[in-house]
């Protein structure tokens, strides 16, 4: 059993009660400011608190025998406590990073006593773990909407232009143990930079289609991070007419309809693999790459072969689709003919793919989604101009994403 698994049931303590309730009238009734000063006093072990009942709770959970395994839950949701209370209020929102930065500064202090050093223990893994990562990524989020620096600094770490993709959100600010609270903040910042991003990008797309009459003098804000020319291919290839009657949406519809009559299975495979060859480059294709993909589809699901097609194979086909195109899992991010592909026909034509096969099924929409915010976990230390093929894959998807999900482009 897992801890978050013994942590779920566990039974909460009176102790934990009344901390939470003391540190939600804090969040509630101080300034951020002054409720920062408060809270680092209480996990730095100061007699300074001006709270008594809350350090007297919180020194009573100290004493529980779960309290190795457990406290990073402890934390996490005592910090959401007061980020749930300062979201909902536009000015507090500046001090949410100010409050999460806290926790990497006390883990460099050098503690003293036996308590002192019993909580730079406890908070030296709290700040190993995949709730601080999650908390550490909301941070980035909501700092860019005020930051100078320009998000597009090519020396500065992947991970700081996390706010370009919501997409990655949920993934990626998100833990298994994430409350509904926090899951509601994630879907709000997830929902307002993806309405941002369809209207700038409506307005782009609706100023390439009739720039021969808005005045010159309009400025039309490129929302990409791509060069002009690349943004202008990008949409022609996930929102145009791709072979001069039909877009990416009008070929997949066709090809569900016309599956609605294959016999079975492994007719399907073979009937999605003649849909997907063509959006890779011929000589590339036939240079290895369109055999393991065919070689891909041979073995999913074989045992399934003779049976009649159903919508739970089709969307376990797309997810092995997109495991084999992409990055298996988090665990083994191996992605080399994910890099194949981008290496040889480029990350919009490689988008292209990955949008022919979502667009065969919801489930494969969310999955696809992971796969990304997994590569993007891979690589978020590293500079910006390091992975550029990867921010150019990432930039190329939000447009596809957008102009065949969005209601604003649809």
């Amino acid at each position: 059993m897992n801890s978050w698994s013994s942590h779920l049931q566990r039974a909460e303590t009176p102790a934990e009660t009344r901390f939470y309730s003391h540190l939600l009238q804090q969040a509630k009734s101080l300034h951020p400011r002054e409720a920062i000063d408060v809270f680092k006093n209480l996990l730095m072990g100061s007699q300074d608190c001006c709270c008594l009942d809350l350090k007297a709770a919180f020194d009573s959970i100290l004493q529980y025998g779960f309290i190795t395994q457990d406290f990073r839950f402890i934390l996490n949701r005592s910090c959401y406590i007061y980020i749930n209370t300062w979201f909902q209020t536009a000015s507090h929102r500046f001090y949410i990073p100010e409050f999460i930065e806290i926790f990497e500064a006390l883990i460099d202090a050098s503690p003293q006593t036996p308590l002192e050093r019993h909580l730079y223990g406890l908070l030296s893994e709290f700040v190993g773990s995949p709730q601080y990562a999650a908390l550490r990524c909301l941070s980035i989020t909501i700092k860019a909407d005020w930051e100078l620096r320009p998000a597009e600094a090519a020396d500065d770490p992947l991970e700081g232009i996390i706010k370009r993709y919501p997409y990655i959100y949920r993934h990626k600010l998100l833990t298994k143990d994430s409350s509904i609270d926090q899951r509601r903040i994630v879907r709000t910042m997830q929902r307002e930079a993806q309405q941002k991003f369809d209207v700038e990008l409506s307005c782009y797309s609706t100023y390439l289609k009739f720039n021969n009459v808005v005045p010159l003098r309009a400025v039309i804000k490129n929302p990409t991070l791509l060069h002009p020319a690349q943004l202008n291919y990008a949409i022609y290839q996930f929102a145009g007419k791709i072979d001069g009657s039909n877009t990416h949406r009008d070929l997949a519809r066709q090809f569900l309809t016309y599956s609605q009559w294959t016999r079975s299975y492994r007719e399907l495979k073979r009937d999605l693999y003649e849909y997907l060859a063509p959006a890779i480059h011929s000589k590339f294709g036939k240079h290895h790459f369109n055999q393991r993909l065919e070689t891909c589809l041979i073995e999913t699901l074989e045992y399934y072969d003779y049976e009649s097609p159903t919508d739970a194979l089709m969307a376990e086909t797309c997810k092995k689709l997109l495991n084999f195109l992409t990055v298996e899992s988090p665990h083994r991010p191996e992605h080399s003919n994910f890099v194949d592909l981008i290496g040889n026909i480029g990350a919009t034509l490689t988008v292209a793919l990955l949008l022919k096969v979502i667009l065969l099924c919801y489930q494969a929409k969310p999955w696809l989604e992971r796969r990304l915010s997994i590569l993007f976990h891979h690589y978020s230390p590293r500079p910006q101009s390091d992975v550029a093929w990867l921010v150019e894959t990432l930039e190329n998807t939000n447009i596809a994403l957008s102009t065949n999900f969005s209601p604003i482009l649809l």
